[in-house]
């Protein structure tokens, strides 16, 4: 620690040039080991300075990559959003609205990082909430694909937006109808150039499903979100005319080259948000009625194969119990009001955790 110490002074903002680049070089070193972060973090002024040195154009590039390498471990996002959110959040918030800004994809994927933990969500949140209109901003620059001048794509925007949609706080800005974030964000769930950029937005489709009180919202004309679910899960196989009749527009008639997922933690994001629409008697009813289980069905067979995934098999599975049973065999309107006992559901986590390994 005593070393650590003596670098401290040269990773002020008034050290000499040269000695803040040997010292950045050795900070970065550290940050590249769960040890080296353990150690950075419990210096809060040499995190203060390494913050101060992210607007110091010289050496600014490798200030951030220290602090990317040091909130991609939970322990060292923990310290900076205990530390420093009140000076980073808008900092990295401005570099990220900055077209020209060259680190804008590095300060996303700090963003990214401290709104990855649950228990730092609502933190990190509520200072982005503070600056007027953030996530609308922020949402533009993701859906303008070429919005950075300097080559920055900010992929990782779609990470923090799923990472941010975890709290119900975020979950209403992207469902406020009126900015019709949601809507703009949608068209990403196809996304074929980033599986980053593609899976943020599913995995913030899926946590906005998690809200039963929209899903009706979500069903609806303007919305319409199930064919957005349903497409990159269905395949080339060959439906029935009748089949195709129930399924939405742009499912009818798939041709043999149509593609599914290749990512099986994007299919399985996808299930999950089908087995949220299920929650409700019109979610389910409205599945029903446009092909989901005939879907599903399809990709059950896939899963079952050599190129399947044993995880999204199970997903599969428990979405397909539910919806090939009748109402009067579920005799509920609302699956999230049903109380389930501690034993049921300690052992239902058992048997997940056991299928996911």
């Amino acid at each position: 620690m005593d070393a650590l110490d003596e670098i401290v002074p040269f990773l002020a903002k008034s050290a000499r040039l040269d000695l803040k680049v040997v010292s950045l070089s050795h900070v970065l070193g550290l940050t590249g080991s769960v040890d080296g972060i353990k150690l950075l973090v419990k210096n809060e002024t040499l995190l203060n300075n390494l913050l101060d040195l992210t607007g110091e154009e010289s050496v600014a590039k490798d200030a951030v990559l220290c602090f990317v390498n040091i909130t991609a471990e939970e322990t060292g996002a923990a310290v900076v959003v205990d530390k420093l959110t009140e000076r980073l959040v808008p900092l990295a918030y401005e570099a990220v609205l900055d077209e020209n800004c060259k680190l804008s994809d590095a300060w996303c994927m700090v963003l990214c990082n401290i709104t990855r933990p649950e228990h730092l969500v609502e933190r990190v949140l509520q200072r982005l909430l503070a600056i007027e209109f953030s996530l609308e901003k922020l949402t533009t620059c993701f859906t303008r694909v070429s919005y950075n001048k300097q080559k920055c794509h900010l992929n990782y925007l779609g990470p923090l937006f799923s990472n941010v949609s975890q709290s119900k706080a975020g979950r209403e800005v992207f469902c406020n109808q009126q900015t019709g974030l949601l809507r703009r964000l949608l068209p990403f769930v196809h996304h074929e150039g980033s599986i980053v950029r593609r899976g943020g937005a599913v995995g913030l489709l899926k946590n906005v499903c998690f809200d039963s009180s929209v899903h009706e919202w979500l069903l609806s004309e303007e919305m319409d979100v199930l064919p957005f679910v349903l497409l990159p899960l269905a395949g080339p196989e060959e439906l029935d005319d009748e089949t195709n009749e129930k399924l939405p527009v742009d499912l009818q008639y798939l041709g043999p080259d149509k593609r599914r997922e290749d990512d099986p933690d994007v299919r399985k994001m996808l299930v999950e948000s089908l087995a949220q629409l299920c929650a409700t008697r019109k979610g389910r009813s409205y599945l029903r009625d446009h092909g989901t289980y005939e879907i599903l069905r399809e990709l059950h067979k896939f899963e079952c194969s050599p190129e399947g995934d044993k995880v999204v098999l199970n997903a599969v599975e428990n979405v397909v119990d539910i919806l090939i049973r009748t109402e009067e065999e579920i005799g509920e309107d609302n699956l999230k009001q049903l109380e389930i006992p501690d034993d049921v559901k300690a052992k239902i986590e058992s048997m997940t955790d056991e299928v996911e390994k």
